[in-house]
């Protein structure tokens, strides 16, 4: 996602939000921006600086949210919670011109079936800056739907609360749950109270210090479908895992965490095969799939490790490079297992545009460098299809 930037957003944002945004906060009412050309932004700069420090600070605000949620992925969280909230508003996103008619419309426009659709999409956007590392997930939970109702989730609030007052901070607490469909994910989103703090802060012109009580995030995320806990929150490796168990407790109605299990995710061995092919639906829009590199060891030597990658601008198929190098190593084909794999996915080109593309790797038993972007979910759901995940 592009930087942000005061010019390119009021360049981009239709003038009608805009008005509607500044008489709503009741500010430049004098400033004519019809007059303006869309390119014209300096007259609105000026305008927003001549502002008090406070307003321009909620305008500065205000603006940011807007822009994090600007984008393809912004778009895409929105129609998506739109169906899954049933809302008939489909068409009316679809006649908007840009992703930033789209995001100022919701912002000015968040109340929807009695829920703050903005917020809920600002949260979900803001997924994609979080760290959900390997370390931090669960496996072999109940396939089971999370329980998310209003004393569930205050019992969450309650037991982080618990975990985080032993460090001096969490005395509040307050969690949500959004759900997120294709592939099924409940997402819980806790703030709980951070340390306090004291910055420097321009207070009318004078210099001065403040301080202030922020909040931290604790976000879960759980698949029903495949029994699978991620999170991200700091601490270290025990506070993680009492994180955890809050989650198992509260939200699944377990006893306490299940033992972790290191069993192996991947099937990558039959990525050996000549004949492995990668097979797509058309409505995805992928133009190829190919395998990048493979990462090999002998089933009776895991330590030693023999990785085969080819140029693909090279036109030769990896696996003729495959089995001359293991020709040269007089190790059998069947006697290696396959411990790490890169695949190549490209996207149909559109209206002229380079084609998105997309290399991501797996290692044993359970590593994936896909995150979660609407395209990556794709690929994680072909990954059954492939046969590479159970």
């Amino acid at each position: 996602m592009p930087h942000y930037s005061l010019s390119t957003f009021l360049r981009q944002t239709p003038r009608p939000l805009l008005r509607e945004y500044l008489d709503r906060l009741g500010l430049l009412a004098d400033l004519d921006l019809d007059a303006l050309r869309r390119t014209q932004t300096e007259p609105i700069i000026e305008a927003i600086e001549a502002l008090s420090d406070a307003q321009r600070a909620r305008v500065d605000a205000d603006f940011r949210d807007v822009f994090a949620l600007a984008d393809r992925v912004g778009t895409q969280i929105l129609v998506e919670q739109v169906e899954a909230l049933g809302l008939p508003l489909a068409d009316e996103l679809g006649a908007m011109e840009n992703h930033y008619h789209r995001a100022m419309w919701l912002f000015l426009n968040p109340d929807h079936a009695g829920i703050d659709l903005f917020q809920q999409c600002l949260a979900l956007a803001g997924m994609r800056g979080l760290s959900f590392t390997k370390a931090r997930r669960r496996k072999n939970l109940p396939r089971v739907v999370p329980r998310f109702d209003a004393d569930t989730l205050a019992e969450m609030a309650a037991g982080l609360r618990r975990v985080y007052r032993k460090q001096g901070r969490g005395r509040y607490c307050t969690v949500e749950h959004y759900f997120r469909p294709n592939p099924d994910r409940h997402c819980f989103f806790a703030y709980p109270e951070d340390y306090s703090t004291s910055e420097l802060q321009y207070d009318q012109g004078e210099l001065a210090r403040r301080t202030r009580r922020s909040v931290f995030n604790v976000v879960y995320v759980f698949r029903p479908d495949e029994g699978i806990l991620e999170i991200s929150a700091p601490g270290n490796r025990k506070e993680i895992t009492m994180v955890q168990e809050v989650f198992c407790r509260t939200a699944l109605g377990l006893d306490g965490i299940p033992p972790d299990s290191d069993g192996a995710c991947w099937r990558l061995n039959g990525l050996k095969r000549l004949d492995f092919s990668f097979p797509t639906e058309p409505a995805d829009g992928i133009a190829s799939v190919e395998l990048v590199s493979l990462r090999l060891h002998p089933m009776d030597t895991p330590r030693r490790r023999v990785t085969v990658e080819q140029d693909l601008a090279s036109g030769e198929p990896l696996h003729d490079w495959l089995n001359r190098v293991v020709d040269s190593t007089q190790v059998p084909l069947h006697m290696l297992d396959v411990d790490q794999a890169r695949i190549r996915v490209v996207w149909d080109a559109q209206d002229g545009k380079r084609p998105p593309t997309a290399t991501f790797t797996l290692g044993m038993p359970d590593s994936l460098s896909l995150k979660d972007d609407p395209k990556h979910l794709t690929l994680k759901r072909y990954l059954k299809a492939w046969q590479i995940a159970p």
